[in-house]
């Protein structure tokens, strides 16, 4: 589609420019928050396992390397060859996830089998499927002549073929993660009302009967809506989390000097690494980190409305919400507004796959945002 007035008005300001170098800063400024706060967190732990002060934090800043290289590499491809090779991407994505089902391949963690063993490595393979299902959906879903009906088949099939391995593994909250991305590239492209229908029958017809049937799930459920019902058992994580905002305050106890480094909360470093900013930053903190993820949206969203084509415009409100989504459900669980998941924060909490994955998808917005 040709340029609209408003895309050449906002290129050519110098808020365009500022924007840009935000959609890699912030992430930035992110990533080293977390680094500091995995090295506060994890002190106790690694002194427990003997390994050397920071292990934690000194890996953090490994990955953050790679996912800086990865950054620079994705900014080389253009629109056109994620265009092109979507399908092929969502193909080996789709295998990657069933590898991790596949004994020797598969590692656990946390109840689930989320992880492929790459010789001296793991990659947690949903990372990588939520960013070729991003994709391959816009591409799919920005075809000429493409009407509604075909559209939604094209949707549910994708994500069908997508978001199986998931329950097995089993992830509920990914596969919460890929509807939610599935249904929202559909809004941006077809409109409103099929979504809200058809996500109100998966709620029921599927989401549902899974969580009935799973006892870790049911469990799950009943602390988000009454921790203190099981406080050493289910409700523990959530109410470990409350102490930690609670005795941060507005402005924190410092930077190391919580008490969740003793090991208290569970999944501190990784799922709940936003209460120990709360704890160790205060509600300033945790206000900073939630206004630069806004912020973050903002700038995104002034690109998909700046974008040369319909799959470019797709495109940026896509692998945008492969970050936004992960954010609003982990800190939701974090803050028990909706229940604990064991999706981690974006840029923030431990882990390779989520890390070097964020600065891939950093590395797409900045060729996207390039002036065509």
């Amino acid at each position: 589609m040709p340029e609209s007035s408003f895309s050449r008005n906002i290129r050519g300001s110098g808020l365009w420019g500022l924007s840009v170098q935000a959609t890699w800063a912030i992430p930035l400024v992110l990533s080293s928050l977390g680094i500091l706060m995995i090295s506060s967190v994890t002190a106790q732990l690694t002194a427990a396992q003997a390994r050397t002060p920071f292990f934690y934090g000194l890996k953090q800043i490994q990955w953050l390397l790679v996912g800086l290289t990865a950054m620079i590499a994705s900014t080389l491809p253009t629109a056109a060859f994620w265009r092109k090779w979507s399908g092929v991407i969502w193909s080996l994505a789709v295998l990657l996830m069933i590898m991790t089902l596949l004994p020797g391949l598969g590692r656990s963690g946390g109840g689930a089998s989320r992880w492929v063993r790459l010789g001296p490595f793991s990659l947690q393979a949903s990372e990588v499927l939520l960013f070729a299902t991003a994709i391959h959906l816009s591409r799919k879903l920005n075809e000429p002549g493409l009407h509604r009906g075909k559209a939604i088949w094209r949707t549910l099939l994708i994500f069908g073929i997508s978001v199986w391995p998931f329950l097995f593994q089993p992830d509920l909250g990914g596969a919460m993660i890929l509807f939610g991305l599935a249904m929202a590239v559909f809004v941006q492209v077809f409109g409103w009302t099929i979504p809200l229908i058809a996500g109100s029958i998966a709620l029921v017809a599927m989401f549902i009967p899974v969580v009935l049937i799973s006892r870790y799930r049911i469990e799950r459920i009943t602390s988000f809506l009454d921790p203190w019902s099981d406080p050493l058992g289910s409700g523990f994580q959530t109410i470990q989390g409350f102490i930690a905002f609670a005795n941060g305050g507005f402005f924190g106890v410092g930077i190391g000097h919580g008490l969740q480094k003793l090991q208290y909360l569970p999944a501190a470093h990784t799922d709940f690494i936003l209460a120990v900013i709360g704890e160790e930053i205060g509600l300033i903190g945790t206000f900073s980190v939630i206004l630069l993820f806004g912020i973050f949206l903002l700038i995104q969203y002034l690109s998909y409305l700046s974008a040369a084509g319909k799959f470019e415009a797709t495109l940026v409100w896509a692998i945008t919400l492969t970050i936004f989504i992960p954010f609003i459900v982990n800190a939701a669980g974090v803050l028990r507004l909706l229940p604990l998941t064991g999706v981690p924060l974006p840029f923030v909490s431990y882990g390779g796959s989520s890390l070097v994955l964020g600065w891939c998808k950093i590395g797409v917005l900045l060729r996207l945002m390039r002036v065509s």
